[in-house]
């Protein structure tokens, strides 16, 4: 490139002196002027070509850095506590068995719950509206009128309203009990071992670990703020919709079959909910702790092979990075002499 930009330049220096002598035809020096003309953008394009190398050599100089840099982390990386490591595995593989566990237990028993807590609403709406008390008898009634039916849609509104308050409360409680396991998992164990690697992987470790602990921390303290993709409304949304359909199904009435359909519908639709915040949020906790897992069986694994490397095979790797290092000195050189012309 040098070369070339020199023999451009020598090019625009004998079209000038060319210029400067008297004694040189119009039509020669017509030409010479042309000739420098359209040089001028064959040396602007090296030296803009010098400069868009020069930014892409710095890449090359972090690459260098970089493979410095995981070259001084190897010694760290050998002399880890392999006990500690393996010690904290085994804690993880037991916090695994803990979650499966309460996942199973902890959903069976939501359900439970909210099962019960719904059919107790829905029993004592079917008796206040369903059930006339005439004393010392009590008549079922097959529908309410029209004059009712308001009245009743209210009421079940609020009744599924305070359903979705106790649903989360009962979801929160259950799922607390998986939260304060993955609680128990050691961070601090975590970042030492992450401090003996390179600063670029590092923060890429770092990073997961804000990721997965904000994604936790939100999906298992607001478990029916952050419901599975599948869905494309709000728990609210979802029962509000049902509730309204038995209502406007009829413009006249409300049938108890129709109202016992309904809360059925209801129910199935809690239950469904559940099943599949409690599957996903468990999936998460599982592959939480495998994740962990599979970050110290990544260090094991590397301090396996770096303690087996001898001192002239890590000597070797110094002395490749100095030359690489010195190749890219003497590139930027030439590259700076280009740009200084």
């Amino acid at each position: 490139m040098n070369e070339y930009l020199k023999a451009f330049q020598a090019i625009t220096l004998f079209s000038d002196r060319l210029l400067a002598d008297e004694y040189q035809s119009v039509e020669i020096k017509q030409s010479a002027t042309q000739l420098s003309l359209d040089v001028e953008p064959c040396i602007d394009e090296i030296k803009q070509s010098a400069i868009r190398l020069k930014g892409l050599l710095q890449v090359c100089f972090k690459d260098v850095s970089q493979a410095e840099d995981v070259w001084n982390s190897k010694p760290r990386i050998a002399g880890a506590s392999a006990v500690d490591v393996w010690e904290q595995m085994g804690e993880l593989s037991g916090c695994d068995m803990r979650i499966r566990s309460l996942g199973k237990q902890g959903k069976y028993d939501a359900v439970a719950k909210v099962r019960k807590s719904w059919s107790d609403k829905t029993t004592k709406l079917k008796n206040q509206w369903f059930l006339w008390d005439k004393s010392p008898q009590v008549f079922q009634r097959d529908t309410i009128g029209f004059f009712e039916k308001d009245n009743l849609h209210k009421e079940l509104r609020n009744e599924v309203d305070s359903q979705i308050e106790r649903v989360s409360l009962i979801m929160e409680h259950e799922l607390s009990l998986i939260f304060k396991e993955l609680q128990s998992i050691d961070i601090e164990k975590i970042e030492v071992c992450i401090e003996c690697f390179d600063l670029n992987t590092q923060s890429k470790f770092r990073e997961r670990l804000q990721s997965i602990g904000g994604e936790i921390l939100s999906k298992f303290t607001e478990p029916l703020k952050y419901l599975p993709d599948s869905y494309m409304k709000s728990f609210r949304e979802i029962l509000k919709d049902t509730v309204d359909t038995l209502v406007h199904k009829s413009k006249m009435e409300i049938s108890l079959v129709d109202f016992e359909e309904s809360c059925k519908v209801l129910g199935s639709i809690m239950d469904k909910l559940i099943l599949e915040i409690f599957e996903e949020r468990v999936k998460l906790a599982i592959e939480t702790v495998e994740k962990a897992m599979k970050f110290y069986n990544n260090l094991l694994e590397k301090q396996a092979r770096y303690q087996q490397e001898t001192a002239q095979q890590r000597a070797a790797e110094k002395d490749w990075i100095e030359c690489q290092r010195q190749q890219l000195r003497e590139v930027q050189q030439y590259i700076d002499a280009v740009i200084s012309h």
